[in-house]
């Protein structure tokens, strides 16, 4: 890239901000200072400049920066606050440092530009974050040739377009919990709210493959909801049985909207009749009688149910399900297969049967005792992963259901 005099003196500006801010940067990056005669001499040889290389404490190697760049940054590194070593500030930008499950995925995470933006913001996960480098360096959160002060972290940043479009405190970590939820749904991986700070224990080399795939962006950000949560820790476990019951709480959580959506619309119903029905007593049981029928409804079973036929798309997701359960479905419903033309009624039946053994599964798991009575229909442990794969996007679809309903339908309502 070739540079004008007042971009080389810019980045002369910006060196020496670092310095100010962090005085041992100097001891290494004194040669990233253009003197007056170097700038002389670039400016009438036309030289590319194609970086700049600086220096951090405890690091193996230098992190490298285009010249635009780092003179787009000198601003923020101008403003930069620590309001904790987990969160740092800057005059338009925010940063929360994040850890993944382990190196491995932490390692997968950095072959990946993970952006998506908002109404006066974007938010990007950083690897090797020089404003994070610097606020690591002034913390002296380092140690020669065994921890880095800008390679060990990550960090979720929000770039906001201007100063009005700064989000309080609770808005900006609701959007960080939503941005956090995407990356699981997206990658598989569950990012954790982490600090900056030298470990004591040992470090471990990374070992795995790197995951395939190029997710360069997410979808937009869904409002926060405590769903969003369930489903990062169910990212998070490892252990199968585990890892199902908290995919089935984000499907539990959100099972009574469903059941009041139909309540709701068959009181409609019932009370589109005639006027002259009013008028009579055995109409006027009747409505006594659906809305206890609906009350009924409110068992953990019904309401799993419930959430099948009417927060997921259960068609699609038919496929992923494990084997022993798509076979007793379709011999139930006397199909070969189900699909979009599927009879509505036996999609219905289908949705029943799949919740019920879905319900019965989670009680075998939460009453892991030698008394527990097993029905026969419980899916089998040697199927637990290839059922979270199917519980895994059926929660997803029901967090995403969950904020299309309108606000007379939210939990924060019906309670």
């Amino acid at each position: 890239m070739k540079l004008n005099k007042q971009q080389l003196e810019k980045i002369n500006e910006g060196i020496n901000v670092i310095f100010d801010f962090c005085p041992i940067m100097k001891d290494n990056n004194d040669e990233l200072i253009f003197s007056d005669e170097r700038i002389e001499e670039i400016i009438e040889e036309e030289e590319d400049i194609e970086g700049l290389e600086i220096w951090f404490p405890g690091e193996h190697d230098y992190t490298f920066i285009e010249p635009d760049d780092f003179i787009d940054l000198i601003d923020e590194i101008k403003t930069i606050e620590i309001t904790d070593s987990s969160y740092i500030k800057t005059k338009l930008s925010r940063h929360y440092i994040v850890s993944a499950n382990d190196f491995t995925d932490e390692h997968i995470l950095s072959f990946h530009s993970l952006h998506t933006k908002g109404k006066g913001y974007q938010i990007n996960l950083i690897d090797e974050s020089i404003i994070v480098g610097l606020a690591a360096t002034k913390l002296e959160e380092y140690e020669n040739d065994n921890w880095g002060a800008i390679t060990p972290y990550i960090s979720i940043e929000i770039e906001y377009e201007t100063e009005n479009d700064i989000l309080n405190k609770k808005d900006e970590e609701n959007l960080i919990n939503s941005y956090i939820f995407e990356v699981a749904d997206t990658m598989n991986i569950a990012l954790t709210f982490s600090e900056i700070r030298n470990p004591t224990y040992d470090l471990i080399n990374l070992t795995g493959d790197i995951a395939e795939g190029d997710y360069e962006s997410l979808r937009e950000l869904e409002p926060y909801n405590i769903g969003m949560e369930f489903f990062v820790s169910a990212i998070q476990i490892k252990d199968p049985e585990l890892k199902f019951l908290n995919f089935y709480k984000v499907l539990e959580h959100f099972s009574p909207i469903a059941v009041n959506i139909e309540a709701n619309e068959l009181m409609r119903k019932k009370l589109d009749a005639p006027k002259s029905s009013f008028e009579d007593g055995d109409y006027i049981r009747s409505i006594f009688t659906l809305a206890n029928s609906m009350r009924d409804r409110y068992n953990d079973e019904d309401l799993i149910k419930a959430s099948f036929n009417t927060c997921f798309d259960f068609v699609g997701l038919f496929p992923t399900l494990p084997a022993s359960l798509k076979k007793k479905i379709k011999s139930s419903i006397q199909v070969k297969d189900l699909d979009y033309s599927t009879d509505k009624q036996k999609i219905t039946t289908a949705c029943n049967i799949a919740g019920k053994i879905i319900y019965k599964t989670r009680n075998k798991v939460v009453h892991a005792k030698s008394n527990f009575n097993l029905t026969g229909d419980e899916i089998q442990p040697m199927e637990y992963d290839e059922l979270n794969e199917f519980m895994k996007e059926a929660s997803s679809q029901t967090i995403r259901w969950y904020t299309r309903q309108p606000s007379h339908l939210k939990l924060e309502i019906i309670k």
